[in-house]
């Protein structure tokens, strides 16, 4: 809400002083004002002008109205006053507000604010920025001036204070705050009646049952006990439904083979466990060898299709020595979510510490070629992504080979000649790092 505010307060400033600008640039005679530059002298266009932009200065909020010349970017005498608009009480109270023709800024600009002016005076349209001068911390707009030849000759600016933008800022937050305060207060009130009501006596009744149950059911012989009956609990939501399956529960006591199936689950568990890599949970070694063990199998039989990518994290060693394990895991991790982004349909698995295997299958398999480029180009873009940590700019080598049913005969020969593509890979990889 504040950052939509804040967008829509700019938008309105912005229409209001390009308005501004719009009428009065109508009312300047360039070719005029260039010759009153060069000479030095006021002319009756200049006065003119003078006396219209302090009218409007005097009927509108803005903190300045003013042409100027952006000369340099030095820390003194780096912009060039032509004329300012003075209302009628600075003309009474502050008349130092008024400028020389001509006459230099000294130190009122700061090099950096300079820069805006000057970037702003080599555009053909409205320039937009907040500056910070002697003059105060203003919102501007800048709008660069051109003779009749299409010469820059000038900048007519518009400066509105930013402490105004930022009051309305502050208004519009602490109301919207006050009010999400209020239906927050509101809201929680209303929830923890309906808690109380729905949630928490139920489930105190619940407890209670459960706790009888468990005093007087468990210790007795009678089969029948084992069972709990329904407590009285009728509010229509997961606590009702709780004390349903609680109920079940206790009447699947009666068997026996429940606890056999809880064990047979606890098992498969840790069979998968085992088979995972802990840092990536992609699979690890054994998950490894048992998939490569099916694939031999495939072959035997004459109905292997398949192709190996093997894949291999450069740099590890040196973000691990440079910045630490905490790094290297992450970086571990962000080369293996690229490998599984690229081969969706295909199991990756952890071989070594840096060493990944991917065995393609499906569609993977078809789209190999496209997906091995597809993934070099991923990786292109990772290590030259501008501001990149080096941790978080993946460098792979890969190599990919297809099983060929004619002349391979195990696993280990398609892995062979991936792992001798991939080492290519780095080698090139390598001459290309390698300094002139």
């Amino acid at each position: 809400n504040y950052f939509s505010y804040r967008s829509l307060l700019f938008s309105r400033y912005q229409n209001h002083m390009e308005s501004i600008l719009a009428n009065t640039v109508t009312r300047i005679d360039v070719d005029d004002l260039a010759e009153c530059i060069r000479t030095g002298e006021k002319s009756q266009a200049f006065l003119k002008l003078q006396t219209e932009m302090d009218m409007c200065k005097d009927n509108t909020q803005l903190h300045y109205l003013y042409i100027i010349i952006p000369l340099n970017t030095d820390e003194e005498d780096n912009i060039r006053n032509v004329i300012a608009a003075i209302s009628q009480e600075q003309y009474k109270n502050a008349p130092e507000y008024s400028v020389e023709l001509n006459g230099l800024s000294g130190k009122a600009y700061s090099s950096r604010v300079a820069a805006l002016y000057l970037d702003a005076f080599d555009k053909d349209e409205i320039s937009y920025f907040e500056n910070v001068t002697d003059f105060g911390h203003d919102y501007t707009a800048v709008l660069p001036l051109s003779d009749s030849n299409g010469n820059k000759v000038a900048e007519l600016c518009v400066d509105v204070e930013m402490n105004e933008i930022q009051e309305l800022l502050l208004y519009h937050s602490l109301r919207t705050i006050a009010l999400t305060l209020l239906v927050g207060l509101l809201t929680s009130v209303v929830f923890l009646i309906w808690t109380k009501r729905r949630i928490i006596r139920p489930i105190e009744t619940l407890e209670q049952s459960v706790a009888e149950y468990m005093e007087n059911g468990l210790d007795s012989k009678d089969p029948d006990s084992l069972v709990l009956g329904m407590p009285d609990i009728h509010t229509r939501n997961e606590v009702e439904s709780l004390a349903h399956k609680i109920v079940l529960m206790s009447e699947a006591l009666y068997v026996t083979v429940s606890g056999i199936l809880f064990t047979k689950e606890e098992l498969a568990q840790m069979s998968v466990i085992a088979h995972k890599d802990e840092l990536t949970n992609v699979g690890n070694k054994s998950a490894y060898a048992e998939y490569a063990e099916k694939l031999r199998q495939s072959i035997e039989d004459g109905s292997a299709e398949f192709a190996v990518v093997m894949a291999d994290i450069n740099l590890l060693k040196y973000i691990n020595d440079t910045y630490g394990h905490e790094k290297g895991d992450r970086y571990i991790r962000k080369c293996c979510g690229i490998l599984c982004d690229i081969y969706q349909h295909s199991p990756v698995f952890r071989v070594g510490g840096d060493e990944f295997i991917v065995f393609l299958r499906d569609r993977d398999y078809h789209n190999r070629d496209d997906l091995l480029h597809t993934a070099k180009e991923r990786l292109k873009l990772e290590q030259s992504a501008p501001g990149a940590e080096p941790w978080d700019a993946a460098s792979i080598a890969l190599g990919m080979s297809v099983f060929s049913p004619g002349s391979d005969t195990s696993v280990r020969e398609v892995v062979s000649r991936a792992d001798e593509a991939m080492y290519a890979d780095k080698k090139r990889a390598h001459k290309k790092r390698k300094p002139r």
